[in-house]
């Protein structure tokens, strides 16, 4: 019964709760220059990977770029961003916005 209790307050209380978005460096074999990267964790889950532009045919070198994107990131093609700030504040928006629903 207190495991049943426990989980609807966690569901009734999740839209108050802001996502925690960590970022871990790690490097990604992209086929390209472009190999410093990020896995993006939301409350300890994998839900995302950055990968910083350096090729030089890039607009934007050193920009971070959405590489590839897990569950309700996966079909998502944003702008690339100019920080990790940006990019984290992108990423907690949409996930908080799919958690609302």
């Amino acid at each position: 019964m207190a495991g049943a209790i426990a989980g609807r307050l966690t569901v009734n209380q999740r839209h108050n709760v802001e996502t925690l978005v960590v970022l871990q460096p790690i490097a990604v074999d992209t086929g390209s220059p472009d190999r410093e990267g990020m896995l993006v964790l939301a409350n300890g889950m994998l839900v995302a990977v950055l990968v910083q532009l350096m090729a030089p045919e890039h607009r934007n070198p050193g920009y971070w770029f959405l590489e590839s994107g897990f569950g309700s990131l996966r079909d998502l093609k944003p702008p690339a961003f100019e920080t990790l700030e940006e990019a984290k504040r992108w990423l907690r928006q949409r996930l908080n916005t799919r958690d609302a629903v």
